[in-house]
């Protein structure tokens, strides 16, 4: 079959969100254009099978495909190849936990896209940036980043890219306290994909309104929702969301102090996390079995779990996971009065917890 028919072929599937299918056929594809030494059909297979990649959290195969689509544009003077592969990889180092270098080159994205001229571009960086910010606890700062994109997809008639802002604000908004604010903006969201029909958008809404109604004591509700997302990232084939998904069913269970059950999600999740080397993955895993471990009362294993929390998240910079794994040392250690303390109020954050568990957004 000819690669431009397997391109078309697997951009449907992608469209479906049947990302190990299309993944299969851009392959293909690529190996066609190789052959007939077509540079532009090789350097679309090679974004289109970076992007599919980074929605199944495979981050190190996408940036080789984006790096090598750099370089191909590069040759073709193609700035703007050059410019979306430079986001993607910015993209996949924020998934890995690698905020610090994401913001370079997903900023230096920004620039290209504002010389350009091109909204739907800069609003996509916007999101992106907005997100490696979140990542480095700077929930209220991601907010107003993602309002900006938002006013732009708004202007431009992007109903999708609108959702996916939306989701990124209910996201931010329950890392910084905002309870409210974050299921009002999931529902928007899930609104917004019923209608479009996105596969991911939809698992998306559905797990952050499971963790809204969470961080509301909505317990019940929240695993409905949490389930009907983890069925769709399953079919999506997305192991990095499955994972924050199990995490999320681990610590609803841990709020209705079903110990056991906990510590089953949050051991699958862990496996996901370690599979695609998400660093603040593994943080919440810690923090979440530090818990189990404090209602069971075995402390020493607790203090071990946070330990090693908060090492990982001084060596990456993740201060809000930070402050959850000092709060629950200093509640462990018997300081209750403390844990509503300034670390919290530093990172501009409403929280405070006065027991455990604590219910960690």
């Amino acid at each position: 079959m000819e690669p431009d028919r397997l391109f078309e072929e697997a951009e449907g599937l992608r469209q479906r969100a049947l990302y190990t299918k299309a993944l299969r056929k851009y392959r293909s594809a690529l190996r066609g254009f190789i052959g007939k030494a077509d540079a532009a059909g090789e350097i679309s297979c090679h974004m289109a099978a970076a992007d599919t990649l980074r929605m199944l959290g495979r981050y190190q195969e996408a940036m080789s495909h984006y790096g090598r689509a750099a370089e191909l544009a590069g040759l073709m003077k193609d700035r703007v190849t050059v410019t979306d592969a430079r986001l993607g990889t910015g993209l996949c180092l924020r998934g890995l936990g690698r905020w610090k270098e994401a913001l370079p080159h997903i900023r230096e994205a920004k620039k290209a896209y504002k010389r350009g001229s091109d909204p739907e571009g800069l609003a996509f960086a916007l999101w992106a940036e907005a997100g490696a910010l979140r990542y480095g606890g700077r929930p209220l700062e991601s907010i107003r980043i993602l309002k900006e994109a938002l006013r732009i997809n708004r202007r431009s008639g992007d109903r999708e890219a609108e959702g996916y802002c939306l989701n990124g604000i209910g996201g931010a908004s329950r890392a910084a306290g905002l309870k409210a604010d974050s299921l009002k903006c999931y529902m928007e969201a899930n609104r917004i994909f019923q209608e479009t029909g996105d596969t991911f958008g939809r698992a998306y809404s559905f797990c952050g309104i499971g963790n809204a109604m969470r961080m509301l004591g909505r317990y019940d509700e929240a695993l409905g929702f949490l389930r009907k997302a983890l069925g769709l990232y399953k079919r999506i084939g997305d192991v990095v969301s499955s994972a924050y998904t199990l995490w999320s069913i681990g610590q609803t269970y841990t709020m209705l102090e079903r110990v056991a059950l906990s510590e089953r999600y949050y051991g699958k999740a862990r496996v996901l996390f370690k599979r695609t080397n998400d660093q603040r993955g593994l943080v919440y895993c810690h923090l979440g079995m530090a818990q189990c471990h404090i209602m069971r009362g075995d402390t020493g294993k607790a203090g071990r779990e946070i330990s090693r929390a908060l090492e990982i998240s001084g060596r990456y910079g993740f201060p809000l996971e930070e402050c959850h794994a000092r709060n629950l040392r200093t509640f462990m250690a018997g300081e209750r009065r403390r844990t509503r303390t300034s670390c919290y109020e530093r990172l501009g954050v409403r929280l405070s917890f006065d027991r455990v568990p604590f219910n960690i957004p």
